[in-house]
């Protein structure tokens, strides 16, 4: 997405989210400041001022719009804190792989980042990426998930699909270090005989679980943006406000398993073109992070199980 692209969106989220009352309302809140100056100025004898605003009341025209683009312009980032926790969640709008932050990049059970040239014909984000990072290169990513994947042999052989040479749990994480920044290749889709890639909601759980268990053994604790998973080619069953509200459950689900967090910030990175397209209410979203993010309920556990026994 290019700076005309980001432009355009702001636009469109500007004009999306403003109401016309607001704007009255702005305008006539100007003006009546510029009609309470001239009754001041004339009560105490200064006319000749009241009629020089009055002669630029343009001028307090352009404050009043310059007032509403400044009250109404489009937000792309809202991030909350976490109850009890040291963390955030957020809803950046944006390009995942312009952002800043360790990446999650979903990929399928094969690891296979060509597919048979399915994923170079695709606009999925790992086609993005293997042309941002490896220019274009599927080859060489292949090479840096199978060095990944040596390296930490005994990791994976709990991964690995018994009787399927090169197919891999759902969930598996690759960690790929590429120009100073980690990416989490995520196993989040099986192939069907047409070699046509599919995330099913128990992929989507599943996939999350795992991942939040990966960062907390092997991960760095820092800033980690995860795209709306399965969506898109991946086909699942479920629209993207549903996707992030399952992301934003499983994460704080996995926190009240820890006294403290393994990252700093999660962000789910939401494309513009996303939000237009599919109608996409930001509002709902962030009511419903808000709501979730200050009513954790989390508890200490202690080891001993808890409860009332059955006679």
């Amino acid at each position: 997405m290019n700076w005309g692209e980001r432009w355009m969106y702001r636009f469109w989220l500007f004009f999306k989210g403003i109401k016309i009352y607001e704007v009255l309302k702005s305008i006539l809140s100007v003006f009546g400041a510029l009609w309470a100056l001239i009754e001041m100025l004339d009560y105490f004898g200064q006319p000749e001022v009241g009629i020089f605003f009055k002669s630029i009341w343009w001028l307090f025209l352009i404050t009043g719009i310059i007032v509403i683009i400044y009250r109404h312009r489009p937000k792309m980032y809202f991030p909350f804190e976490v109850e009890k926790r040291d963390v955030k969640i957020s809803i950046r709008i944006g390009d995942i792989l312009k952002s800043k932050g360790s990446t999650v990049i979903p990929i399928n059970h094969k690891l296979d980042a060509d597919n048979n040239g399915i994923v170079a014909q695709s606009s999925s984000i790992l086609k993005h990426f293997i042309k941002g990072k490896y220019n274009g290169q599927n080859q060489h990513l292949d090479t840096d998930i199978k060095n990944s994947i040596e390296d930490s042999n005994g990791w994976y052989e709990n991964f690995k699909v018994e009787d399927k040479d090169g197919e891999y749990k759902i969930g598996t994480v690759v960690p790929i270090f590429k120009e100073e920044k980690h990416y989490y290749l995520l196993a989040s889709s099986t192939l069907n005989d047409q070699n046509r890639s599919r995330c099913t909601e128990v992929n989507l759980r599943t996939s999350l679980n795992e991942l939040w268990t990966y960062l907390d053994i092997k991960g760095n604790k820092d800033h980690l943006l995860i795209p709306i998973i399965g969506t898109g080619r991946g086909r699942i069953n479920l629209n993207r406000i549903e996707v992030i509200k399952e992301t934003v459950l499983s994460f704080l689900a996995s926190l009240s398993s820890t006294s403290g967090s393994y990252i700093e910030e999660l962000s789910i990175v939401v494309h513009p073109r996303d939000i237009k397209k599919y109608d996409m209410d930001i509002e709902e979203l962030i009511d419903f992070i808000r709501l979730h993010c200050n009513n954790t309920n989390f508890t200490v556990s202690n080891g001993n199980p808890s409860g009332v026994g059955i006679e």
